[in-house]
């Protein structure tokens, strides 16, 4: 599995820094939800879910007979205007991402790519959820943040609950 990681690791810093470049504010996340979406289409065999708690994307890996395990990425940036000189800066005025989640996201995307290069074959008893979450610094006018937002929507990870 290493060397299929270090054949993805230049995709998975383009996709990082794409997001990096343009950073969305909570519950904004089209354009990242939109990059999600192709990655995971590109990835193939993985069920997609898009609108999830306003604008979060879940990934399904695998078939309902067995465990369940989900693993999350943050998508949503800060309202921090950006002072690095780098060429992947945001281009959004005021707005960046300072808290990794643009690395949480291209992250959790090689780690759908991983695992369904290493079940391809062999099949996954049980599935993995992939759980692009909006909002995860702020909450929206009802009080609620995006993983609050996911759940109400059903994108539980355990229990067997779809």
């Amino acid at each position: 599995m290493l060397e299929q990681a270090r054949a993805i690791a230049d995709e998975m810093i383009r996709l990082r820094r794409a997001i990096h470049a343009h950073p969305e504010l909570s519950f904004r996340e089209t354009r990242t939800a939109a990059l999600v979406v192709d990655t995971l289409r590109e990835i193939g065999g993985i069920d997609i879910q898009t609108g999830v708690g306003k604008t979060g994307v879940v990934g399904t890996l695998g078939n309902r007979n067995g465990p369940t395990i989900a693993i999350r990425a943050d998508m949503d940036a800060l309202p921090i205007q950006e002072a690095n000189d780098v060429p992947y800066a945001s281009t959004v005025p005021g707005v960046m991402h300072a808290c990794g989640h643009d690395a949480h996201t291209a992250i959790l995307l090689g780690v759908a790519h991983l695992l369904r290069s290493a079940f391809a074959t062999e099949g996954l008893h049980g599935q993995v959820r992939f759980l692009f979450q909006p909002s995860e610094e702020t909450t929206d006018a009802d009080n609620e943040s995006g993983a609050t937002r996911m759940i109400s929507d059903g994108a539980r990870g355990w229990g067997g609950v779809p």
